[in-house]
């Protein structure tokens, strides 16, 4: 009937400005793809935190050699709430440069975005600048927004997961995440787990650098085949699209992400 959940895990490196507005020009034109091909669209939005607190919280008043040198609208003072640094948990402030540097207004309450949101765009756009402030644990963080734990009725994330609904899980970095705990096939089991063990319940977007490819657009550095551990994330789901992150624009990747979303919809079976 139209329902997915949404899972965007954006890394916050240093080097990820021009990753994170390319993400979102490209989000827009995928939401009206998703609401023109569904009657009645139903999702739900999550951006999991990568670890941790916000960058330089908590707060910087009255400091003088300890607060962090940040952007003009560094919210200095802001108080965090206890889901704002549990890895997995959905994003609703980000500190530092690029980010959103305020407390994001989302629906209902929860720690991700609803088809009740009133602004869907602008939410997005607030919750997704997660800024260049701090680092990157994609699979990690997709993973952990998963589990029971955080999903319980008094969980971070409560509601979020639902057991009719598709799997959709957009992970962007500009490495290839060697630091997330577990495998490439410990990542794509969570993911089917997630779903009662249907594989078909879920579809995978990677965009990353590419650099392990002699045909890729990033420059081949001659990486071992099976050392990006993203890419062997994708080649272990059925449904799945791996990028490069070194394209003028995120819309294809995005578009082939929405027609494996259709066709799994019409075959998806909740259990």
């Amino acid at each position: 009937m139209g329902k997915v959940d949404l899972i965007f895990s954006i890394s916050s490196r240093n080097t990820m400005k021009n990753q994170q507005d390319a993400l979102k020009a490209s989000f827009p034109g995928f939401i009206d793809t998703l609401e023109t091909e569904f009657a009645g669209f139903d999702y739900h939005i999550v951006t999991p935190r990568q670890y941790g607190p916000p960058w330089g919280i908590p707060g910087c008043e009255d400091c003088v050699d300890t607060c962090p040198t940040g952007p003009q609208d560094y919210p200095c003072g802001a108080v965090l709430e206890p889901c704002d640094t549990v890895q997995g948990a959905g994003i609703t402030f980000s500190a530092g440069w690029d980010a959103s540097n305020e407390r994001c207004d989302l629906a209902g309450g929860h720690r991700y975005i609803t088809a009740g949101q009133p602004d869907l765009i602008g939410a997005f756009t607030c919750v997704g600048s997660v800024g260049t402030s701090g680092g990157g644990l994609v699979a990690g963080a997709a993973v952990s927004s998963l589990t029971d734990e955080i999903n319980a009725p008094a969980g971070c994330n409560a509601g979020f997961l639902r057991d009719d609904a598709l799997l959709v899980v957009v992970a962007i970095d500009d490495v290839w995440d060697e630091f997330s705990a577990g495998t490439p096939q410990d990542w794509a089991d969570a993911l089917v787990e997630a779903k009662g063990g249907d594989a078909d319940a879920v579809v995978l977007l990677v965009i990353t650098n590419d650099i392990d490819d002699p045909d890729g657009l990033c420059g081949y550095e001659g990486i071992p085949p099976g050392y990006h551990k993203l890419r062997t994330w994708t080649e272990l789901l059925p449904h799945s699209v791996f990028g490069s992150m070194c394209v003028a624009s995120y819309d294809g990747y995005f578009a082939a992400a929405a027609a494996k979303i259709k066709a799994q919809c019409d075959v998806f079976v909740p259990k």
